[in-house]
């Protein structure tokens, strides 16, 4: 009887600590207890530790190498689509094969758009803006005449508002051809302007050096009348025009020595085929 009366207690004994240790036992009131308050205290401590742990406000992290990069990439994206994109001045595509078939004829005119067509179209085609500002730089005036020191003389009948000439330009104009005040060519009565490569050699079409030191100044849309002395011109061998696959009926002599004269309208300016 004794034995289960001390294994009872042992029992009721392990039982109290394993429910003070789980914090399920509170002790009563008075009751002289010295692991019942340390065990609230520990408890009300861990509560209080997990509470404030719960409520503290988190700190800010710092942003990432890609978030700080981000805006930095959004700002030159934004610079690149304001800044203003250059464009090279060019002719339109149409308006050069229309002068194309006019000098060269159907057959021909399809051919140079066929070339042109497979060159960079963005370079060859401008904006309505463009055409716009051309024609509106282009006006009609009462020029003086400019000497130039290699003797090359020339009167502006109409300053043009387009694109200069520039070596390896395809250069589209009309003139009117004197030889010691005889014509020996009209590419205007024939509604056939010259077209070639600014720079290039040999002249052909009766142009000649000085007219192309003279072109040199000149934009597209301008009128100007050109005086080159013989040396700028055919010299002392003169030059007869002979006629062409494309202009059959073109003939015209210069005899040598002469002093040329040409009205000469340059009408298109533009980048070659490619």
């Amino acid at each position: 009887m004794r034995a289960c009366t001390v294994q009872s207690g042992v029992g009721n004994s392990l039982g109290t600590r394993y429910a003070a240790r789980r914090g399920l036992l509170t002790p009563a009131p008075g009751t002289a207890s010295a692991r019942g308050p340390t065990l609230a205290r520990a408890g009300g401590e861990q509560e209080a530790a997990t509470t404030t742990t719960d409520d503290a406000p988190l700190r800010p992290q710092p942003p990432s190498p890609q978030q700080q990069q981000q805006p930095e990439k959004e700002a030159q994206q934004q610079q690149e689509q304001e800044r203003p994109k250059q464009r090279r001045q060019a002719d339109s595509t149409d308006a050069v094969a229309s002068f194309l078939t006019r000098r060269f004829g159907i057959a021909g005119g399809l051919a140079w758009l066929g070339v042109l067509a497979v060159g960079s179209l963005g370079e060859q085609v401008k904006t309505r803006m463009e055409v716009a500002a051309e024609k509106e730089g282009t006006r009609d005036v009462q020029g003086q005449e400019v000497v130039l020191p290699s003797g090359v003389r020339y009167t502006d009948e109409r300053v043009g508002g387009g694109q200069a000439p520039s070596k390896g330009l395809l250069v589209v104009l009309s003139y009117v051809g004197r030889a010691d005040g005889a014509v020996f060519e009209d590419t205007r009565a024939r509604g056939k302007p010259i077209v070639y490569l600014y720079g290039g050699r040999p002249f052909t079409g009766g142009l000649c050096a000085g007219v192309e030191e003279a072109l040199a100044t000149m934009r597209a849309g301008g009128k100007r009348r050109v005086v080159v002395p013989p040396a700028l011109g055919f010299g002392d061998r003169g030059a007869v025009l002979r006629p062409t696959e494309h202009v059959p009926e073109k003939q015209g002599v210069i005899p040598p020595g002469a002093t040329l004269e040409y009205d000469i309208e340059l009408q298109r300016v533009s980048i070659p085929p490619s």
